[in-house]
């Protein structure tokens, strides 16, 4: 029985690690140029104005677009905020600036209501 439990615990970890990998695909797939690519989602929210008011903070563009990649990817089921700036910098080729990182954490602590 402890040996069945024991295969039933390994095939439930191959199972979610495929899956992560899997949603970690499909974010660097489509952060450029994509669907997760908020680039031209800022430009419009701005509105020729060089600052977003989110809550009581202001962005530039580049960093409201860090923030709804941030809620887009925590929805897709990116679990851990250093996962999620992990993959950023991944994709991006760069480390996150600190106002990048604040963005990236707020969008993806952002509650998203239907």
């Amino acid at each position: 029985m402890k040996n069945l439990i024991f295969l039933f615990l390994i095939f439930i970890n191959f199972f979610c690690s495929a899956q992560q990998k899997a949603i970690a695909d499909y974010v660097k797939t489509e952060s450029n140029g994509g669907k997760l690519d908020f680039a031209k989602v800022a430009e419009e929210q701005a509105q020729g104005a060089y600052f977003i008011r989110f809550g009581n903070v202001l962005y530039n563009k580049k960093d409201f677009a860090i923030l709804l990649w941030g809620t887009a990817v925590k929805s897709l089921g990116i679990e851990k905020i250093d996962e999620a700036i992990r993959l950023w910098e991944e994709i991006n080729k760069r480390l996150l600036t600190e106002a990048e990182k604040k963005a990236l954490k707020t969008g993806f602590e952002t509650k998203i209501e239907n």
